[in-house]
């Protein structure tokens, strides 16, 4: 009988220094962000700024904010605060640390985290065999019974669940909304870094467009040619995290139920429009 051979990453990534190796790592996995099994995201970005540092990924998609910091060997601190850190300031939705094996102080520290966080908190351990193959393993993630049971006594929104089904267009069709978080629905515009998000209030609507990754000051500049004050009323809302844009829609919200179907038209087609119009550039 054969048994697999385990072998170091670094017999995989042999890059002389080991943050070029952990970078060529972090660019592969970026590429395939679908073996973590920890949401649907696309647009990732490696190395992406974060303050002074950089998130080894952060991606965004129809989960949220995803950020990932790697590391060869066995997981330290340092990574795990650097992950901390990163998450807060991303406003992340997942937050996953990827290594070759952990000790167990860490595991129960990230136990803890899933319990009383609203951030779902991954430890994945990566490991390679003698034939270059990659495989994933949730060490620690959030408990599946306990968000179930969370999911079914919160429900789902009653507001997105027709553009969810694309009775409004396919764009924003996806997974229904938990109630929990249906203040708002997005999409990422792949390999721009910027999101279109549809946002509901009891009182309002409106589109806010972000911009993430390099330069987002220079790029949300240039993208916001594409939208002439003739013809777009938008506001600048930027933060010391974040750039963005907010296009309102319509003076009616959660509280006008009578009007929901007009609520969702116009801003599924004022999404829509944005996206496209962003999509389409060379920008």
């Amino acid at each position: 009988m054969k048994i697999q051979q385990l072998i170091s990453l670094r017999e995989i990534y042999k890059e002389p220094d080991s943050r070029q190796a952990e970078k060529a790592f972090s660019a592969d996995l970026a590429d395939n962000l679908d073996v973590l099994r920890v949401g649907n995201f696309e647009d990732a970005e490696t190395e992406s700024n974060v303050g002074t540092r950089r998130a080894d990924i952060v991606a965004v998609g129809e989960d949220g904010t995803l950020v990932v910091e790697n590391q060869f060997g066995k997981a330290d601190w340092d990574h795990w605060g650097r992950l901390e850190a990163y998450a807060r300031l991303k406003e992340a939705t997942v937050a996953v640390l990827v290594a070759e094996s952990f000790e167990e102080l860490m595991i129960v520290t990230c136990r803890l985290r899933d319990e009383d966080s609203g951030v779902d908190w991954y430890l994945i351990q990566v490991q390679a065999n003698s034939h270059n193959e990659l495989s994933f393993h949730h060490v620690v993630g959030p408990a599946i019974d306990i968000q179930t049971e969370k999911k079914a006594e919160a429900g789902y929104s009653e507001f997105w669940q027709p553009i969810r089904d694309g009775k409004f267009e396919e764009l924003f069709a996806g997974k229904p909304v938990p109630i929990s978080n249906d203040g708002w629905i997005g999409r990422a515009i792949r390999n721009r870094n910027i999101g279109v998000w549809l946002f509901i209030t009891n009182q309002r609507c409106y589109v806010q467009v972000y911009f993430q990754g390099e330069n987002p000051l220079e790029r949300r500049n240039n993208v916001m040619t594409l939208f002439p004050e003739s013809d777009y009323d938008y506001e600048y809302k930027d933060t010391a995290k974040e750039i963005k844009v907010q296009f309102p829609v319509l003076d009616k919200g959660k509280n006008d139920q009578d009007d929901w179907d007009e609520i969702r038209q116009e801003l599924v087609a004022m999404g829509t429009d944005i996206y496209n119009k962003i999509q389409e550039s060379n920008l």
